[in-house]
């Protein structure tokens, strides 16, 4: 009960602004991530479709989606957004985002991974949010990578940090100390984030083929445009019949 009512508080704007995780103005990462039209490359209302999957030999390993519907697109490019975290009893209470230019998918992750944080360490979310915060304001770990989009290879950036690592409570967190956070950034990928991974490695260092105990991410798997329903509807529907 006390962790929906989080959620419920995150959901009224208590917790998700994206202040509570940025530091304007400090690092390349944290620019890219909060500072960033990544909206820019959606011209038309649609959803835009991710993937949750998580690989674990801590807890059981889980799969879900998460829908993000953009509405009402000014002449400046922002929009309206509306959430569907999550499915069933794992589904979050996110309430609409207005007037948006960035892709707030990271920020309803990052919320719910601080909250995960604090569940399975006993430790303070509030902490977690802010070692996420200054892990990024003090710059990531920048890689050029290519992701695959309707079939092609396309460019994209991944910027990585370790809140965690420095932390002088380290020590009570057990396994998630090294807890690593990986951002992959795409202009060519509508809404531009490609996808959130966290990656918990099985010791304190972890690389792309490494054993993990954790590996948890949202991915971006498509897009549809609010036409494309219409006319799938359209489609779809009974034939009229005459009436005389």
């Amino acid at each position: 009960m006390k962790y929906k009512l989080i959620g419920f508080l995150a959901s009224m704007g208590l917790l998700m602004s994206t202040q509570l995780f940025a530091v304007a103005g400090f690092s390349e990462a944290n620019n890219a991530l909060f500072d960033s039209p990544h909206m820019k490359n959606v011209t038309s209302e649609g959803i835009l479709h991710y993937s949750y999957k998580k690989e674990s030999f801590i807890e059981e390993p889980a799969t879900d989606t998460v829908d993000l519907s953009i509405k009402n697109i000014r002449n400046t490019g922002r929009n309206d957004q509306h959430f569907e975290f999550f499915t069933g009893e794992r589904k979050r209470p996110y309430l609409d985002r207005d007037n948006q230019s960035g892709n707030g998918v990271f920020v309803m992750f990052l919320e719910w991974d601080v909250h995960e944080m604090e569940r399975q360490t006993k430790g303070s979310w509030r902490h977690f949010q802010r070692r996420i915060r200054w892990a990024l304001a003090g710059g990531a770990e920048k890689t050029d990578v290519m992701v695959e989009y309707q079939g092609e290879q396309v460019k994209a950036v991944q910027y990585t940090i370790k809140p965690y690592a420095n932390d002088k409570n380290k020590s009570r967190y057990g396994l998630y100390a090294n807890k690593y956070y990986i951002f992959t950034l795409s202009d060519s990928i509508p809404g531009t984030i490609y996808e959130i991974r966290t990656i918990v490695p099985d010791g304190k260092v972890w690389q792309e083929g490494d054993a993990f105990l954790t590996d948890e991410r949202v991915t971006f798997t498509g897009f549809t445009a609010l036409v494309d329903k219409v006319a799938e509807k359209e489609v779809n529907a009974p034939p009229k019949t005459e009436v005389e």
